[in-house]
């Protein structure tokens, strides 16, 4: 029953539960050298592992969303090493793109298409994305995406969230995420590695956002 319930997740559930404030659980904090504390919080979401990170800086929120919104720029600040990144629309607010992330072997590499939307909701900023059906929306990118990377493996689930509070004390980063890494990878395996991982997502806008001055 827990498989089909995993099987009937859907993104508007997800989208719903990732915004709501309650269900959230703290599972670990961690210090990051040159950004601070970062608190990381797990909430289950349809059998659907879902998480967040969160910090606060003295950061301006526009040049953070600038930043986040830089999906083909991420190659060359992030600390994974995303091989492939593109947008295949443009719009003000909104648009569509993909990245491959190349895992280390054995580990099968992982992509993801996703529609983002940009804007902001009171002094808030945010930037959400949602998967997409590469196969029935962009079947030439898709075609060419794995001829080029052989062996990748797209998410099962992909949708998230940076948001960008102004307040007395600083801006509150958030990033959340409902992440599901396919393939033959166990959903365990992937959770672990996914809560792990979200303090060094939050410290890297951190760091290129003051690299940039902002």
């Amino acid at each position: 029953m827990l498989l089909l319930a995993l099987a009937l997740a859907s993104p508007s559930s997800l989208r719903a539960g990732l915004e709501s404030p309650s269900g959230w659980t703290e599972v670990d904090r961690k210090t990051v050298e040159g950004v601070g504390e970062v608190l990381v919080r797990h909430k289950q979401i349809e059998g659907e592992d879902c998480l967040e990170g969160s910090t606060v800086a003295a950061l301006d929120p526009d040049a953070l969303l600038t930043a986040a919104t830089d999906v083909e720029g991420q190659p060359k600040w992030s600390s994974w090493k995303v091989a492939a990144a593109k947008k295949l629309t443009v719009g003000n607010a909104s648009f569509d793109y993909y990245q491959l992330l190349d895992n280390p072997g054995p580990v099968a590499d992982r992509y993801w298409f996703v529609h983002a939307t940009t804007g902001k909701n009171g002094n808030d900023r945010f930037f959400k994305w949602d998967q997409v059906d590469a196969a029935s929306a962009y079947p030439a990118e898709l075609e060419a995406l794995v001829a080029k990377f052989p062996g990748a493996v797209a998410t099962r689930t992909n949708v998230g969230d940076w948001t960008f509070s102004p307040g007395a004390s600083g801006t509150t980063i958030r990033y959340r995420i409902c992440t599901d890494a396919g393939g033959n990878l166990p959903r365990w395996v992937g959770e672990i590695a996914a809560r792990s991982t979200l303090p060094t997502n939050v410290a890297d806008i951190v760091r290129e956002v003051k690299r940039r001055g902002g």
